[in-house]
């Protein structure tokens, strides 16, 4: 498994590329993650302009969420969507909480990487790592959806001792794949309603599975609670 540091224009990222999940265990030494932590997965991709300003508060309040808690979030890594915006809030506002995006080699760029573009089936140009991440785990794979079972295996190890939790902003079909990786898993999924496409489709099944729960995206202090409570990680309490 090889390692590489990315020089991003303001910033050195920790990058490693497995070849088998079975490596994953690795990657926490690698990236000096050995201890168990609390993880959000967080899933979603582009934001259409009508729901931006709620998935946008909504990822504020999971980042600061996170950096409460000290959780590692796990995200798909791309400059786009739930993915970038992620990132950006955690820099804004100075959080340290880890937070490591997975995604695929051969179909992402990043300054001085490949550029060649054989792999790519749906254009000329290859997605962007979004730069403000302080961890990458670039995996194989041919077309977005491959990584999703590296997302979940990951969560799953990141989180020994502790408990794991899936929030979809957004989504579509990759999202779709997420979620059911999740459930089979047994980890519970929060879905952000109001958010647009596939979180609001399941906030409609009154049939949905009962790992599922329904928050609308706007209610901030709903979010951090089902988080909380799904996370096993109480409130901390004021001092006096």
């Amino acid at each position: 498994m090889r390692t590489q540091t990315i020089e991003f224009p303001d910033r050195k990222t920790q990058c490693i590329f497995p070849v088998a999940r079975l490596q994953l265990s690795e990657a926490l030494t690698e990236l000096n993650l050995e201890s168990g932590f609390p993880v959000i997965v967080l899933i979603g991709g582009a934001i259409e302009d009508q729901e931006a300003v709620i998935a946008d508060k909504a990822i504020h309040t999971i980042a600061r969420l996170a950096q409460e808690m000290k959780a590692l979030v796990v995200c798909g890594g791309t400059d786009m969507g739930v993915m970038a915006v992620i990132g950006q809030v955690r820099s804004e506002h100075a959080y340290t909480f880890p937070l490591v995006g997975i995604t695929l080699e051969d179909l992402v760029a990043w300054p001085g990487g490949p550029q060649s573009t054989k792999f790519l089936w749906w254009g000329k140009e290859r997605w962007q790592l979004e730069p403000h991440y302080p961890y990458f785990i670039l995996v194989p794979g041919s077309q977005f959806g491959d990584e999703s079972a590296w997302i979940d295996d990951a969560a799953a190890v990141f989180s020994k001792g502790f408990q794991s939790v899936t929030v979809l902003i957004n989504g579509g079909e990759i999202s779709r794949k997420d979620i059911q990786l999740s459930l089979e898993r047994g980890r519970p999924v929060i879905a952000l309603s109001r958010t647009g496409r596939l979180a609001d489709e399941i906030s409609r099944d009154f049939d949905r599975n009962g790992l599922i729960t329904v928050v609308s995206g706007n209610a901030d202090e709903r979010i951090s609670e089902a988080i909380r409570a799904l996370l096993h990680v109480d409130r901390p309490r004021a001092s006096s």
